[in-house]
């Protein structure tokens, strides 16, 4: 993605030129793998030239990129994690294409999301003020450990409909759909316009040197980040939103972190339970290491090294199952726990 992948250089295509070589490549590779879903990305409607193609291709455990590849007869081929870039030949010269790797419950939302150069990226800054993340797997949240911050326990999907998910940023989805079915975001201004249109739009949140620093080397050198940026220049502040987002590590940011979290709780009652279970589940995990540790083990047997090693591996095989083996560490007091380890302590002795 971004047309610069591949070895050889890669040219740019007119837009006219452009649609033909994207109808060729997605009708080749649905006519060789008709059971997957195989979609390009959108572009708007008015873009005159393009630096390479986006092909989504739906997955399964059996997915190699190398065979849609290999279909399309490709000059070269760069893999990098779930984007396979390809040289497509054609007759101005090498054309680069990219494969992404993409889950079918996430389909629809990836693309959505990769569609309309920077539109996802630009939304997701919204997201990410709200300690949420609006990528192309959906709207995800990234939960950290109650007392480690810098301990993320997992990300949690809130919702994979991407229409749901422009709602809790503030948008207008039916809008969103209306347009992007109708050709009606026909230039960058048109997504720009839309990007803004969320009440909890604030130019500040977008400018380069309120980034972190993997951010702001990212986006510097995406020419659409580069163009919204000159367009908030040019628009009057006055009729720009200009929500009042609180500084970063304070109380008042928790707030509203916290309030939009509540509202998540209330309109997907599945991420409440899957956020609820993967607090309960660190909590019982932090338990059992106090319960269940080479610290305390050593105390009580006096063993260390290698020994210390074998018997803590013991200890937990001694157990018909994990469950069992946390349940009892869990729910044992401190001379079981001592009785449980000295018993097993001598067993490895007398081996």
């Amino acid at each position: 993605m971004g047309g610069n992948a591949l070895k050889a250089e890669s040219i740019r295509l007119p837009a006219g030129r452009y649609s033909e070589v994207e109808h060729h490549a997605v009708t080749t590779l649905r006519q060789h793998f008709p059971d997957r879903r195989i979609e390009a990305v959108m572009a708007y409607a008015d873009k005159a030239n393009f630096g390479d193609l986006d092909i989504l291709i739906e997955t399964d455990t059996g997915y190699d990129a190398r065979q849609f590849a290999d279909v399309l007869q490709a000059t070269e081929v760069v893999v990098n994690g779930d984007v396979t870039s390809i040289g497509l030949a054609v007759a101005e010269g090498v054309f680069q294409l990219d494969l992404i790797r993409t889950e079918s419950d996430s389909f629809d939302f990836a693309s959505r999301y990769f569609g309309l150069n920077d539109f996802g990226n630009l939304i997701g800054r919204i997201a990410h003020k709200f300690g949420a993340k609006f990528g192309h797997l959906g709207l995800l949240y990234p939960l950290r450990a109650p007392d480690d911050h810098d301990h993320l326990l997992a990300e949690l999907c809130i919702t994979r409909d991407f229409s749901q998910a422009l709602k809790l940023l503030g948008y207008d989805a039916l809008l969103y759909e209306s347009m992007r079915g109708n050709g009606q975001f026909k230039n960058l201004q048109d997504i720009f316009r839309y990007v803004v249109s969320s009440p909890y739009v604030n130019r500040e949140i977008y400018l380069l040197d309120n980034r972190n620093h993997k951010a702001r080397i990212r986006d510097a050198k995406r020419a659409t980040y580069n163009a919204f940026l000159l367009w908030l220049d040019e628009q009057d502040e006055i009729k720009l939103p200009a929500y009042p987002w609180a500084e970063a590590g304070t109380a008042a940011r928790d707030e509203q972190k916290q309030k939009f979290l509540e509202t998540t709780f209330i309109l997907f009652p599945d991420f409440r339970q899957a956020y609820d279970q993967a607090l309960e589940k660190y909590a019982r995990k932090k338990q059992l290491k106090q319960q269940f540790n080479g610290e305390l083990a050593a105390d009580i047997t006096g063993l260390s090294g290698k020994q210390l090693g074998e018997l803590m591996a013991q200890v937990r095989h001694s157990f018909i199952d994990e469950s069992s083996f946390e349940n009892f560490f869990l729910e044992a007091d401190s001379d079981a726990v001592k009785a449980r380890f000295l018993k097993e302590a001598a067993l490895l002795l007398s081996s």
